[in-house]
């Protein structure tokens, strides 16, 4: 009996402690998310742009419920200069992402594509510009088996339609792009140049351009991708 109430002992000991160091971690993770808004800054230059997360001014008048439920990744635009990333390149892989909000200021965005799925959490810090998030917490996911770099930055809604919306992720010193999403897998060339057009106003320099979808025939009714998406925000949101 003493050793089984030693054992007991010795297992409580331990899950406490790793009960405390989850604590810390998590601790840790939300205020390192927390210090990205100390990074926003007003500084009109390029530079600043890239290595800081500026208020590139996002689109303040949003209904948050229109941007959520499934959109299609038609092309993902980078603003940092790395080799890997520089010119045009095209994919008929179409990435598929589910936005969906968690409470009043928390979103959770699912991104699925062949190699994989990830959710992001995100949380709106000024109900009175609701197109500026923060991450919130890791990152999970299939992905995360592979090399994985996790994000810890903002998210700005620079644009949002019926159609189609654009959001421009930055962590500082890492990483800088911004995704074009639209209701179906094809937005014309006339919408996409638009996008362009208003990311080059805000001083965002578009040093690659990764055009995805583009064999994939307009669609029309579900598909088993969709069906599959679906499938996992239920598995996600049942989890939360």
């Amino acid at each position: 009996r003493l050793g089984s109430a030693c054992c007991a002992c010795v297992f409580w000991i331990s899950t406490s402690k790793l009960a405390s160091l989850l604590a810390t971690m998590t601790g840790a993770w939300l205020a390192w998310t927390t210090m990205m808004a100390a990074y926003v800054t007003a500084t009109p230059t390029t530079d600043s742009a890239i290595e800081y997360c500026r208020d590139m001014q996002p689109q303040r008048s949003l209904d948050l419920e229109q941007l959520m439920g499934l959109w299609h990744t038609v092309e993902i635009i980078q603003h940092r200069d790395e080799q890997r990333f520089r010119g045009v390149q095209t994919t008929d892989t179409c990435p598929m992402v589910h936005l969906a909000k968690t409470g009043s200021s928390d979103l959770k965005m699912l991104w699925h594509e062949p190699a994989g799925y990830v959710e992001y959490r995100f949380r709106i810090t000024d109900i009175s510009n609701p197109g500026f998030w923060l991450s919130w917490g890791p990152q999970n996911g299939s992905m995360l088996t592979k090399p994985y770099t996790q994000f810890a930055g903002t998210v700005q809604v620079m644009k949002a339609v019926q159609t189609h919306m654009v959001l421009t992720f930055c962590s500082p010193n890492q990483s800088h792009y911004s995704i074009i999403l639209a209701r179906f897998n094809h937005l014309s060339s006339t919408e996409i140049r638009g996008v362009r057009n208003l990311l080059g106003r805000r001083g965002l320099p578009q040093t690659g351009v990764r055009e995805t979808c583009k064999d994939s025939a307009p669609l029309a009714g579900p598909t088993t991708v969709l069906v599959l998406l679906s499938a996992l925000t239920l598995v996600f949101s049942r989890s939360n």
